[in-house]
């Protein structure tokens, strides 16, 4: 596994490492970058440097662009990955693509209209080849590989068995599809809200209305992601590389305990032990820009970040689950020519018996002695009989009748 940070606080942009540092909390890091062309370099050495956790989320493009390609430029992307990966520096996690089941995401749309549909089964078929491009490069076999966490809340990618456009479906639908094509994600990503800025509204269990009833309305959405993950990959690090108050309040530049909540929300259910660990959470997003996410320019936003630091919550990794022991050997059938051959050349040996339930057998087997090398032989001390065997590692030997005082003496060299 790589080194990775030892607490969940993370932050989407770099820039506000400074808070994590002042605390002595560094944590995780996001950076979103597009790599068709690429439009910053792959040096984040200095992140790693500090002690952060670097994940770094691929993306064909923006906007019209598709966050991956059209399906007839799978090949190219994955290429486009890897030599993004190859040129890099201080990061072993990558995501690949972002929140594809929304229309603002497909190759060739106009502002969420049109475009090629991102189903599970295209998704998979381009994570595939993207996974295999990037563990084939020397000093990568071991990365970590993650599909793109999908948009909570969004229904308007369907297709056959998800007529709803049932964001959860996707979400597991995506995973197994991933799994089919001997791909397995090695590690999840999730993204997670609340409608609106509320800090009640962290732990909120308010539902969708119907057809989605059983679905959570905040930020609890993130068990609703977790509840569908695959066995198969309830062992794989979850990282939450998205989260904010969302529509209709956003970021309001107040400290109101929204964060503070929010990361003790996620610590609280990682010290379930039965629950599957969420090892980052990050909050979206530093950079300035559109003022219904940006945190940078909010010192309210910040204090409640920097309060939330105060708090020593720790990652929690899974431990695998070691594999099952292979089954026994089945002897071959009697009638096999080896077996037949076997039993005739063991029929003219002088078999040694074995007393299993002797008193010098279980002796020896507790001193840990050894494998007897003769049977059982009788033998006189003055005129006392007396029964002895030779092991391994010692002769066993004990007056005939006094069973339970068995005594060895060490084997001469050379014996």
């Amino acid at each position: 596994m790589p080194q990775f940070p030892s607490y969940i606080f993370g932050m989407h942009d770099p820039g506000a490492e400074q808070l994590f540092l002042n605390a002595n909390k560094p944590g995780w890091i996001f950076v979103s970058v597009q790599v068709n062309p690429p439009d910053q370099s792959g040096d984040f050495s200095g992140l790693a440097n500090q002690g952060f956790g670097v994940i770094v989320r691929l993306n064909n493009g923006y906007n019209d662009a598709g966050t991956i390609p059209n399906s007839s430029q799978y090949d190219q992307f994955a290429q486009q990955c890897a030599s993004f990966v190859a040129g890099s520096n201080g990061v072993k996690v990558w995501v690949i693509g972002n929140e594809t089941n929304s229309p603002w995401e497909r190759p060739g749309n106009s502002g969420g209209q049109g475009g090629e549909v991102i189903t599970p089964t295209l998704y998979a078929q381009c994570f595939a080849k993207v996974r295999a491009a990037i563990k084939k490069l020397p000093g990568h076999n071991l990365d970590w590989v993650v599909p793109s966490a999908p948009a909570p809340w969004n229904n308007q990618t369907t297709y056959a068995g998800n007529a709803n456009g049932d964001w959860v479906q996707y979400f597991k639908d995506t995973l197994n599809q991933c799994i089919a094509r001997q791909a397995p994600p090695d590690s999840i990503a999730i993204h997670t809200y609340t409608h609106g800025m509320d800090a009640a509204f962290i732990t909120s269990e308010e539902k969708m209305g119907a057809p989605f009833g059983a679905y959570r309305k905040h930020f609890r959405t993130y068990r609703d992601f977790m509840a569908v993950i695959p066995t198969s990959l309830r062992t794989a690090p979850v990282f939450i590389t998205e989260t904010q108050p969302a529509d209709p309040d956003w970021w309001q530049d107040r400290n109101i305990g929204w964060v503070q909540a929010a990361f003790k929300e996620i610590n609280d259910w990682n010290a379930v032990t039965a629950n599957q660990p969420i090892q980052a959470l990050c909050l979206f997003r530093w950079q300035t820009g559109n003022a219904l996410w940006s945190i940078s320019d909010k010192n309210g936003i910040k204090a409640d970040f920097q309060a939330a630091l105060q708090n020593n919550y720790k990652v929690r990794w899974t431990t695998p689950t070691p594999p099952p022991p292979p089954p026994p050997p089945q002897p071959l059938p009697a009638n096999d020519p080896r077996s037949i051959a076997a039993l005739a050349a063991a029929k003219k040996l002088k078999w040694m018996p074995i007393n299993t339930d002797g008193a010098l057998y279980k002796f020896a087997l507790n001193k840990n002695l050894g494998y007897p090398q003769t049977d059982e032989f009788e033998f006189l001390v003055g005129t006392d009989a007396y029964v002895g065997q030779v092991y391994n590692l010692g002769i066993v030997y004990v007056k005939k009748g006094d069973w339970g005082n068995v005594k060895f003496v060490n084997k001469p060299a050379g014996m």
